[in-house]
């Protein structure tokens, strides 16, 4: 938990304050300090509570807050293939938390098996220095669970359920104690992916990423960046363009009647401007359950990785069906963004393998 050394400035309160997302955090630590305040905005009444002397606790509740409010669960992770066949991940990792082979300000748990399954799950626990940033928000706390199972002899699958796109560089530092250069790493990485390449596997995605039990209905979100080195699959810093409820509509379209996507109007103008896809948000509908979910795929982080993020979670309920937001089970959750994942890496290996 970080420490508070300095009191914030107001400045500092009013900015991490109107960064919190949840209203009610916020309606209920001002009234729970005296002040009641209605129908103004999230700015005006974070000047207010501002204006409060607030102690160690306050500060850390208002500190855990602001991280939460800025954490989607994001679920990415790589292979480790190793030419030596008796390589064991469980046993290495059981050496580096024995041994205390974790950084300064890290902290790792043993791993358990998780039931009716030969996946063994972890923790790590470690501060996120945050050069640049106010004092208040300089050091994070956080931690991400990770996954690990034997897919063949000398070859590991890693799975990492984090909150931040630097939760598995974190993994891979600590795992570089024990690999050797006979292990290869294996990620789905962008750079591996062309322009055109980059589109055909977010096409793919809309119908191969779920299991049979969803339908694909709607693309809701596309991102497209623009890399510095074009085709050599090289990104550098980029410029961002979003699609529009247009341009998404004839996507959708051109995804549920299996038309090449690379022929859609927008995308050709894209690609000739020197874009490629680098986030798309899917909608689809459980076969048989009255559920809708939003699934983000995005790669992200330095290089760009892929990673699986569930946005929106619905249920249809009522007389006059309508679609409520629910939240949906944390191991679901896993389960669904897993699955998604692992798909994800077919689609990637076959694309990539074909050329």
């Amino acid at each position: 938990m970080a420490k508070v050394n300095i009191y914030p400035t107001k400045y500092e309160l009013v900015e991490v304050l109107t960064s919190i997302t949840n209203r009610g955090f916020l309606n209920t630590f001002a009234q729970e300090r005296g002040i009641f305040i209605t129908h103004v905005d999230t700015v005006a009444l974070a000047k207010e509570i501002s204006n409060l002397f607030l102690d160690n606790d306050d500060l850390e509740l208002i500190r855990r807050e602001a991280y939460t409010s800025n954490t989607s669960h994001a679920l990415s992770g790589f292979v480790l293939k190793s030419k030596d066949k008796g390589f064991n991940l469980r046993n290495n990792y059981q050496w580096l938390f024995e041994e205390g082979k974790q950084k300064i300000e890290q902290s790792l748990t043993q791993l358990v098996k998780v039931k009716g399954t030969d996946i063994y799950k972890g923790s790590i626990e470690y501060t996120r220095k945050r050069a640049g940033r106010m004092e208040f928000l300089q050091d994070e706390v956080t931690h991400f669970d990770f996954y690990i199972e034997e897919k063949e002899p000398g070859v590991w699958q890693v799975e990492i359920d984090g909150n931040r796109s630097t939760d598995s560089k974190e993994l891979k530092d600590l795992l570089g104690e024990i690999l050797t250069p006979s292990t290869e790493i294996l990620n789905i990485e962008q750079s591996l992916l062309n322009t055109e390449s980059s589109i055909l596997y977010f096409d793919r995605l809309a119908t191969s990423g779920m299991s049979d039990q969803w339908n694909f209905k709607t693309v809701r979100h596309l991102t497209l960046r623009e890399g510095k080195s074009g085709e050599t699959g090289t990104i550098g810093e980029e410029n961002e363009e979003v699609a529009n409820a247009d341009d998404l509509m004839g996507i959708t379209q051109a995804i549920l009647q299996g038309q090449n996507l690379r022929e859609n109007s927008f995308v050709k103008q894209s690609v000739t401007g020197g874009y490629r896809f680098n986030a798309m948000t899917y909608e689809f509908q459980h076969v048989k359950e009255p559920y809708f979910i939003q699934i983000k795929a995005e790669f992200k982080g330095r290089p760009k990785v892929f990673e699986v993020t569930i946005a929106d979670y619905e249920e249809v309920v009522g007389e006059t069906p309508t679609r409520q937001k629910v939240n949906i089970p944390e191991a679901h959750s896993k389960d669904i963004r897993s699955q998604f994942w692992n798909n994800s890496k077919v689609v990637f290996n076959d694309i990539v393998k074909r050329g």
